[in-house]
């Protein structure tokens, strides 16, 4: 094998273990939980403003 091919093969390795390690059942209630920040943020920012709209 030359130097080229075990590279290939490593970054494709590393590639299927970042896959699975982002994929994996236990992650799916955190994931979910960040995809609510931005909704949770913006409430507070207006609860916290007296009810106005921040325009940037």
């Amino acid at each position: 094998m030359t130097y080229h091919s075990v590279l290939t093969v490593l970054f494709f390795l590393a590639f299927l273990a970042l896959v699975a390690w982002v994929y994996r059942p236990g992650r799916k209630q955190q994931y979910q939980e960040l995809a609510k920040l931005p909704v949770r943020d913006d409430q507070q920012a207006r609860a916290g403003s007296g009810g106005e709209q921040i325009h940037e």
